[in-house]
């Protein structure tokens, strides 16, 4: 994965089904990513202000490649 890829939360986890962004890809930790929300509506969950959130890889589904 890499900046800019288009990501759907999985179905067993919290947001499933949830899109988001991938917006940081750390080169220490290859397991996971920093992702920001898309809501139904404009804007981003309020976590995702904030700076992201931090996902696991294995929890993503790729949509979409930048």
């Amino acid at each position: 994965m890499k900046v800019g890829d288009l990501v759907k939360i999985a179905p067993h986890c919290k947001n499933k089904g949830q899109l988001a962004i991938v917006v940081r890809v750390e080169t220490w930790e290859r397991n996971g990513v920093w992702i920001k929300y898309f809501d139904n509506i404009p804007g981003f969950h309020p976590e995702s202000r904030k700076g992201g959130s931090f996902a696991i890889r294995k929890n993503l589904e790729m949509v979409n490649e930048s």
